[in-house]
């Protein structure tokens, strides 16, 4: 974990290290409404996610399973959340190719007028503060470990370890041993409407001087390194 004077430099991900923070985005485009959020774990199987439109047609409810995706993770999880269009001048009337890549979920909220009312759409929230020395749980995560992290050491003598880096393909990851630390760099570039990409960086597991490493296996699953 890289935590700097002023903390995390992201408190939804401890590895985080440039981009925009939080686990979600939401952007507005016209009168539709782009959405990109982080489900670590969640596979590309569109029979895992479940996304419907409330009867106000105001908001979206996303549910995703994120199953264990190595014999070694401790326990599924799930995640249930309330995406809302936070105005009064329009309303939803499609949910537009949603897409779930290395873990992040992005879609577009197509919405229509409402006859009457001139408004534009709302701005969505602020985002809270992103900077600081307490990292936040996935505000969506209903059911298994909110840690980004884990770590086991197995009966074999070998280590297993799990991090969340949404957004990380098979082809923008590093894994490298130097100095007795086991360290993983990540890229996720922009794609579709993201305001930018993301960059992580971990000491994933540190070891003695007496340790001699014969293997490192590494891989890619949703956007859980292992």
């Amino acid at each position: 974990m890289l935590i700097g004077a002023e903390g995390f430099y992201a408190i939804n991900n401890p590895f985080q290290t440039n981009g925009p923070k939080w686990f979600s985005e939401i952007k507005w485009l016209d009168f539709d409404m782009y959405l990109r959020m982080d489900l670590p774990g969640v596979g590309s199987d569109p029979d895992v996610v479940d996304i419907s439109v409330d009867d106000s047609k105001k908001g979206v409810t996303i549910k995703a399973l994120a199953p264990c995706l190595n014999i070694n993770d401790s326990f599924p999880r799930s995640y249930y959340t309330y995406i809302g269009l936070g105005c009064h001048c329009c309303e939803i009337s499609s949910v537009d190719n949603p897409q779930v890549t290395d873990g992040v979920l992005r879609q577009i909220l197509s919405t229509t007028p409402i006859k009457g009312d001139d408004g534009a759409p709302g701005s969505p929230p602020e985002d809270p503060e992103s900077t600081g020395k307490i990292l936040q749980p996935h505000p969506g995560l209903s059911e298994g470990p909110a840690s980004a992290y884990e770590y086991k050491q197995l009966l074999d003598g070998s280590v297993y370890v799990r991090l969340d880096m949404p957004g990380v393909s098979d082809v923008d990851i590093n894994v490298d041993f130097v100095n007795y630390r086991l360290i993983v760099v990540g890229d996720a570039p922009t794609v579709s409407h993201d305001s930018g990409g993301l960059s992580y960086s971990a000491v994933a597991a540190q070891f003695g001087y007496n340790i001699h490493v014969r293997l490192i296996n590494a891989e890619i699953s949703g956007s859980g390194k292992q």
